[in-house]
């Protein structure tokens, strides 16, 4: 959710929670526009701020997925469009705050995508045992299916699939199971399965958009930690390519 205040429109900290919120892939944004009351709940306002905030987010978000923008005008204090649709805004025929939260999805449907499975922890009882937990990232899995782990190489088949309450035949993201291998292949904390033949790319050296929140600048000159799923590797070589201004996108 964006907060906009209606009598002073998009302010630089909502351009700002807007492009780091693109920047991180949410594709569903609900931009709330407050304090109507105090703009005589005008519909003219209320349009000139989505007009902005539309073309404000369209230059942030450039060839990325599009995002999914959800405008409605409310006042927090005096409750009008938070909990139910309110007779203040009769020319507002969307839902309120609420019925909007409840309607969008929690997570992105990921299941039709590329197995990844990082792996948290290796699970080792006894003797007889060996899995592998974690969280599946995106995709799916089946028992019999084979994986690779990486960045190893090393391949085998899914034995079985444990949870909890007992064993699956298949699971998708975002599901939280213990994979057991056929094979006895040397896994760690930190390395990936996949579906072999859906293998990820694999590289030393990338280049990333991000956002830098501490209070002191990034060092080029400096070593840091990189934490890729439940792996941390530390990173040289910094170079900055180029800087944006996420209040203006300079």
């Amino acid at each position: 959710i964006v907060l906009v205040d209606a009598r002073k429109g998009v302010l630089i900290q909502s351009r700002r929670h807007a492009y780091i919120a693109a920047l991180l892939g949410v594709r569903n944004v609900i931009v709330a526009v407050n304090k109507m009351d105090l703009v005589d709940y005008s519909e003219e306002v209320f349009c000139r701020i989505q007009q902005e905030f539309e073309e404000f987010l369209r230059a942030a978000n450039g060839s990325e997925a599009p995002i999914q923008l959800y405008f409605l005008p409310v006042s927090a204090l005096l409750g009008v469009n938070v909990v139910q649709r309110s007779e203040e805004t009769p020319w507002y025929n969307g839902p309120s705050l609420l019925e909007l939260l409840e309607a969008l999805p929690s997570v992105e449907d990921t299941s039709a995508s590329a197995f990844r499975f990082p792996v948290q922890r290796v699970v080792r009882p006894d003797q007889h045992f060996r899995g592998f937990a974690g969280q599946i990232a995106s995709g799916s899995i089946r028992v019999g299916d084979a994986v690779t782990a990486m960045p190893s190489g090393h391949k085998s088949r899914v034995e079985r699939i444990v949870t909890y309450d007992g064993d699956l035949k298949e699971a998708h993201a975002p599901f939280s199971v213990t994979l057991t291998l056929e094979d006895e292949i040397d896994i760690s904390r930190g390395d990936l399965l996949v579906r072999s033949g859906e293998e990820a790319e694999m590289t030393r050296r990338f280049a990333a958009s991000l956002v830098w929140m501490d209070g002191q600048a990034l060092d080029p000159n400096r070593r840091y930690l990189l934490k890729h799923t439940s792996h941390t590797v530390p990173v040289r070589a910094l170079g900055v390519r180029h800087r944006v201004d996420v209040g203006t996108l300079n």
